[in-house]
């Protein structure tokens, strides 16, 4: 990937920009034809890649595309699983609210590496986009489990599905995406094995942020018809359901935007200690 970097960056500006938009644009179409992205994420994802490429080079892109390609397989085998729709606020495509809550952070932390050429933005950038990741795959390899998820509070059985649960399965899975980004990101960027080790941990504890804040301040609602709890705020009558838990505001969009800069700052930190 370096010397894919080193050609890239030797080119003019105007010539830069054309290869990258180019590349973006096809891969972004590409994961709209797949249902991977709405078209308000179809724009969002190539004003995102395309500033984050233009900055970090292809090695940054090819981060983006580990989560972009493992979403869209994992995603294809949690589908299968009935009944998650009426919980899930979301569907399956993500929109520009889904893609600036999981890349957002990232794109920041692409921007700090830029106006001050630290290379340890790099290391937080790696993280950040590890935590989207990680959560993804906790919550889509998740529902695969044979046994049913347990609250992260309280280790009692909770719906497949709902936010603040968690599984063997889906923790396992999610630590192995931490490490996965970790090795990847070191291969990439040639940081040093403790940064290494700080992406995977950074990224892991963000993923528990996430179910802890799910299981806490995440807006739940009763849907009387169904009985069941979900983070839908209004029925399919278009009636407002119950608040039973969280507060209003807080939808998933926002408990991923917040656990996402928790591995955000908490990379941060602990790359300034180490």
């Amino acid at each position: 990937m370096a010397w894919i970097d080193s050609w890239f960056f030797s080119l003019d500006f105007p010539l830069r920009l054309a290869v990258a938009g180019l590349v973006i644009v096809l891969i972004a179409i590409l994961a709209w034809w797949k249902r991977q992205l709405s078209p308000s994420g179809l724009i969002a994802a190539i004003i995102m890649g395309l500033a984050s490429t233009m900055i970090g080079g292809f090695s940054s892109l090819s981060l983006y595309l580990f989560f972009l390609l493992s979403a869209a397989v994992i995603g294809r085998l949690s589908a299968r699983i009935s009944g998650l729709g009426k919980i899930h606020k979301k569907g399956g495509r993500r929109d520009w609210l889904q893609v600036l809550a999981n890349g957002g952070p990232a794109l920041a932390a692409m921007f700090l590496y830029h106006a001050s050429g630290d290379a340890v933005f790099l290391v937080v950038f790696a993280a950040s986009l590890g935590e989207a990741c990680a959560d993804t795959w906790a919550s889509e390899i998740g529902v695969l489990s044979g046994k049913p998820p347990v609250s992260i509070l309280t280790f009692t059985p909770v719906p497949r599905g709902l936010s603040g649960g968690v599984s063997l399965l889906g923790t396992s899975a999610s630590l192995l995406c931490a490490l996965l980004y970790a090795l990847f990101s070191f291969s990439l960027y040639a940081a040093p094995p403790a940064h290494c080790a700080i992406v995977a941990l950074s990224a892991f504890a963000g993923m528990l942020a996430d179910s802890f804040l799910g299981a806490t301040v995440q807006a739940h609602y009763y849907n009387e018809e169904e009985d069941l709890i979900t983070e839908h705020s209004r029925g399919r009558d278009g009636r407002k359901l119950r608040l039973v838990r969280g507060i209003r505001f807080l939808d998933n969009d926002m408990v991923n935007l917040t656990s996402n800069v928790i591995a955000f700052l908490l990379c941060f930190c602990l790359c300034c200690l180490f």
